[in-house]
Formats: C-alpha cells, structure tokens, sequence
C-alpha cells in the first residue's frame, strides 16, 4: 500500500485527544422515536466546530482489477462494476466491539447496518461511529439527528406528515379522488422532509484537512441547550419510511 494511503486511513480512523470539542452531551432526542440525541452545553458561533465525526471503521471501495472485471462474484457489498466494499477497524475499536461483515452491510432485526451510519469523505472513503461508543464529546458526530426524522419514523403516509406538507403549502393529493385520499404522492412528501430537514437544520458534517478528519461545524448560531441537527438527505427519507 502506498505510505501516504497508509498515512491517511490511520488519521481518518483515528480518535484523537481534542479536549476543546468537549461542547456538548448526550440525552433524550425531541424527536420521536429517534432514541439519544446530541445536545449543546455550552454557545456554539456559527461556523464552530461542534464535535468531531469519528471514524471508528473506514468503507473502502477497492476497484476490480483487470483479471475480474467481466468475471464478478456479486455479493451484498460488491456493486455491478465490479467495486468491492471492504471494511477497515480503527485501531482504538476494541474486539469485542468490531461487528461481522453481515452486522456492519446488513444489520439484523432489532439493529441497523453500521453502513446506516457512514459518511463519505471522498470518491473511496467514507466513515462510520461506532454507536456504542459514547465515552468522548468530541467524537459525538454520529448521534446528531435529523430534525426532520418524524417522516421517516411516522411513514410518507402519516397524518402528522400531511399536516406537515399542507403547513408548507404542498399538494397532498387530498383534492384528486379516492386514490389521493388514500396516499400522499411521493414527491410531495419527499420534498415536504427537505424542506422541513434544511429549516431546522443548525450543523452540517464537513471533511477537513484533505479528507483526514470529518468534523461537525455549526451552520447558525445554537444556544446551549439546543439539540444538534443535520439533513440527512432524501435518500434517508426513502430508505427509512415505512
């Protein structure tokens, strides 16, 4: 492996001693069914670093190689092309805590994939906290939610959800018959999340320093006590509605 590759998988997977990020705690999310969220303990400026996203394992996408190509044994976590997804532990993740191959792409059914988790860095790398390790503040990236969460957890169907679109002024199909009462049309509802998910918004997760380290920046001024919000993004919405 190239050294400076070397160089650059350690940084990223690496928990570093950042005692000025000690900024905010864990507690009850505000949002239903979210579990723990992250919360400000002290004023964050706009434009501070909140806390850090730890990358406690890597995803690499290893490309195929020019004897495999044409000839690829599809698995959960290879893609049509032939790129293999492969995961790297950080050194500081005790044993006891690296879940198998099939926990981390697939989960099981009381968790989620640690996949679910992962933020890209760049075109080969992206990075996953480890859920269970909530002992540092300035690795507490991973459990800042999406303040429009509730239209995934309530399901694009919800009443709560087409409440939530009429309030924003979108069309919830109720005036189109039958078949609009019955179901609110996708792209409204996706489009109602981001709309609501970039209002409520106040931090974003960005690569620093050549994609060795992800950090959480404020993207408004948060008042101690706020609870940390980023978008996930539609796909979110998609993958996660019941």
């Amino acid at each position: 492996m190239d050294p400076k590759q070397m160089v650059h998988e350690a940084i990223l997977s690496t928990r570093l001693h950042l005692p000025f990020l000690h900024r905010t705690k864990l507690g009850p999310s505000k949002i239903n069914g979210a579990g723990r969220g992250l919360f400000a303990i002290e004023n964050i400026a706009k434009g501070e670093a909140i806390s850090c996203y730890p990358g406690d394992a890597l995803l690499y996408e290893l490309p195929p190689s020019d004897d495999e190509e044409g000839d690829v044994d599809e698995t959960e976590d290879d893609y049509e092309d032939g790129t293999e997804t492969i995961c790297l532990w950080g050194a500081h993740v005790p044993l006891a805590y690296r879940w198998d191959e099939d926990k981390v792409f697939d989960g099981t059914e009381s968790t989620p994939p640690l996949t679910a988790y992962a933020v890209s860095v760049d075109e080969h790398y992206s990075i996953m906290g480890h859920p269970d390790l909530d002992d540092n503040p300035a690795y507490f990236g991973h459990f800042a939610n999406d303040g429009a969460g509730e239209f995934a957890f309530d399901g694009p169907n919800s009443q709560n959800n087409k409440m939530a679109a009429l309030e924003l002024g979108l069309d919830t199909g109720e005036d189109e018959g039958d078949e609009g009462d019955e179901e609110l049309r996708v792209e409204d509802n996706i489009a109602a999340y981001v709309m609501r998910s970039l209002e409520v918004s106040n931090a974003m997760h960005r690569s620093l320093v050549d994609g060795l380290h992800v950090v959480t920046v404020a993207t408004r001024d948060i008042a101690a006590g706020e609870e940390i919000y980023i978008t996930y993004g539609p796909d979110y919405w998609v993958e996660n509605s019941k």
